[in-house]
This record gives C-alpha cells, structure tokens and sequence, in this order.
C-alpha cells in the first residue's frame, strides 16, 4: 500500500480530496521501525502522531506499582500519540512496535503547516482526532480502574 492510499483509508483523513491529501504527503516523513523498538515513552515529550503503514503497535501504561499494563494494539490504518497535536505535555502513555513496521509521522508543526495549507483538511484531522479519543475513553475508560 502506498501512503497515498493508507492516508485515504484513514480515519484522520476521511473526506479529503487527492490534491488534499498530496499537500499533506509532503508535511509527513516515513520511518521504518523494527520489532520491539519503543516509539515513545510514558513521560516523553509529546511531539507527534503516528499512523501505521505496515506492522503493530502496542500502547501501555504504568501502574501506580510500577507493572506495566497493556492497553490495546494497534495495526495499519490505526494512528497513535494524537494529543500531541493538540497541546505540549508529556506521553501518558508507552508505545512500542510488536512486529518490524513502518510508521508515518505527523509532528505537531507538520500539523499547524496543513491548517495553513489546507484549513479543512486541519479541521478534518481535528475532528477525527476527537472521535478516536472518545471512542478510546469510552472502551479503555474501565480499564483506568486498573491502575489504581
């Protein structure tokens, strides 16, 4: 799959048209990432989204006891770290790869250039960003209980 076409089954990019989504290739950068490589880390600064081409990613966190515990997995199509596009603060969150992957990166400054480009196409990543983060409070809401 080229990323053309992850970007236009995305979630993040559902509705944009293919000059859309072209002004928005070229604000991205792709990495490959091999097995067991930690993305990022709870406590990190939070800078980027990732939305996986190829391979998986799991998403933990840490108990108040120190045990790390699983939260979900994720696999192509699925994208990560989507606060970070929305404001400075530290990763709440570790996330490492299960499988070699590749990984397509939007950093919070690649996000703020397509606002300036493509203002719709900024407010469609917006409100998918909003969508996935209620979809994952509702079913991982629970699972916060756990940490305790």
């Amino acid at each position: 799959m080229t990323t053309l076409e992850l970007l236009q089954k995305s979630l993040l990019f559902k509705g944009s048209s293919k000059d859309e989504l072209e002004i928005a290739l070229g604000l991205l950068q792709e990495h490959r990432v091999k097995p067991n490589t930690t993305i990022f880390s709870e406590g990190m600064a939070a800078e980027a989204l990732y939305l996986i081409k190829s391979g998986n990613v799991s998403v933990s966190m840490k108990r108040t006891n120190g045990e790390e515990m699983p939260l979900f997995q994720l696999g192509p199509g699925e994208f990560f770290g989507e606060l970070a596009l929305l404001q400075q603060e530290k990763r709440m969150v570790t996330a490492k790869t299960d499988t070699p992957a590749e990984i397509v990166v939007m950093t919070r400054k690649d996000f703020h250039g397509l606002i300036d480009l493509e203002p719709r196409t900024g407010a469609r990543v917006l409100m998918a960003v909003a969508k996935l983060l209620v979809m994952r409070i509702a079913a991982y809401g629970h699972r916060f209980k756990e940490l305790l």
